[in-house]
């Protein structure tokens, strides 16, 4: 792992998994984008004893390389992914492929909205329905 503060990002190379409740993101190269975190607490002053809170947090991670991606029973594989925290949204380019219950999909770009458990697929879209999943 590489971090540098100056970036606010954290780069992790090799095999990489990122666990973020359901879903499961696995590639060559993780690279996590950090934002400064809103600070809570309006008016703080030194004599009320409390201090409003800062830091960092996730804005956005960036899978490169041979992109996994587990969450129930879908899963898809493409090149690139970004991860988009706030928006639980991963958008997939690369040659992305996603499987559903004996569903397989692909296109240019697909975007995976987590929350609705929907995804989106632009360009040119091919569907392949088979009758019972192949080992």
């Amino acid at each position: 792992m590489t971090a540098s503060s100056e970036k606010n990002q954290a780069i992790f190379q090799g095999s990489v998994k990122m666990v973020q409740g359901e879903l499961v993101v696995y590639s060559d190269v993780m690279i996590v984008y950090f934002k400064e975190k809103p600070r809570s607490g309006h008016s703080s002053t030194p004599d009320s004893g409390t201090k409003p809170e800062s830091g960092k947090e996730i804005n956005y991670i960036e899978a490169k390389g041979q992109v996994r991606i587990e969450k129930g029973e879908s899963r898809a594989t493409s090149q690139h992914a970004l991860y988009y925290k706030a928006e639980e949204k991963v958008i997939l380019t690369g040659s992305p492929v996603a499987w559903q219950t004996g569903t397989r999909i692909s296109g240019p770009k697909m975007t995976m909205f987590l929350k609705e458990n929907r995804s989106v697929v632009e360009g040119g879209t091919r569907v392949i329905i088979e009758e019972s999943e192949q080992n």
